[in-house]
Order: C-alpha cells, then sequence, then structure tokens
C-alpha cells in the first residue's frame, strides 16, 4: 500500500489491537500530526477520526481505513477552470406604461 497519498500515513502502536494514525507530512511532536485512533474489535476496525470528518466510523480491513484517511488528507481542488457559463440575454421588457417619445 505504498503507492499514491497513503504512503505518507503511519499506524503507531498503542497496545494490541489499537493505533493512532498519524500523518508523516506533519511534525511527530504536532498534535495536527493524529489523524485517528483505530481500534480493532470482534468484527470491525473502529476508527475515532479527530482531523476532517470527525466522529467515528466501522471499517472491515485496514485498508478501507487507511483509503479513508488519505481522501481526508487530499486536499479540495476546485474543478479546473473552464470557460465562463454563458447567460443568456434577453431584450428589456417594455412597462406596459412606458411610451416612447
Amino acid at each position: 500500500m505504498a503507492e499514491g497519498p497513503v504512503h505518507q500515513l503511519e499506524l503507531v502502536p498503542l497496545g494490541e489491537g489499537a493505533w493512532r494514525l498519524c500523518d508523516r507530512n506533519v511534525e511527530e511532536d504536532d498534535p495536527a500530526s493524529v489523524i485517528a485512533y483505530v481500534e480493532q474489535t470482534e468484527e470491525f476496525l473502529e476508527v475515532v477520526w479527530l482531523h476532517g470528518r470527525l466522529g467515528w466510523a466501522r471499517f472491515s480491513r485496514l485498508s478501507e481505513v487507511l483509503e479513508a484517511a488519505a481522501a481526508e488528507l487530499t486536499p479540495l481542488h476546485a474543478d479546473r477552470a473552464r470557460r465562463p457559463v454563458e447567460i443568456p440575454h434577453f431584450a428589456p421588457r417594455l412597462s406596459p406604461h412606458f411610451s416612447p417619445r
């Protein structure tokens, strides 16, 4: 899984079945480096997000956790520049009270 944005992620073991998911692009002593806490339960990987989406989620595979985290770290790109949308122009409406001179 070393390809793409996942390569900047690091799982730091906290104990058996528990990890801290960190962004290696942020200094290790910076609290912003911690993206989530991951815990293995009998059926799922439970993730408590600290970056981006906030809250918690369940995943069935560790690769899904890493992909979701990588998606959160990917900057939102505005759509590429393109031509402006044409605005239809209509002839001005004449008021019924208007009388040309």
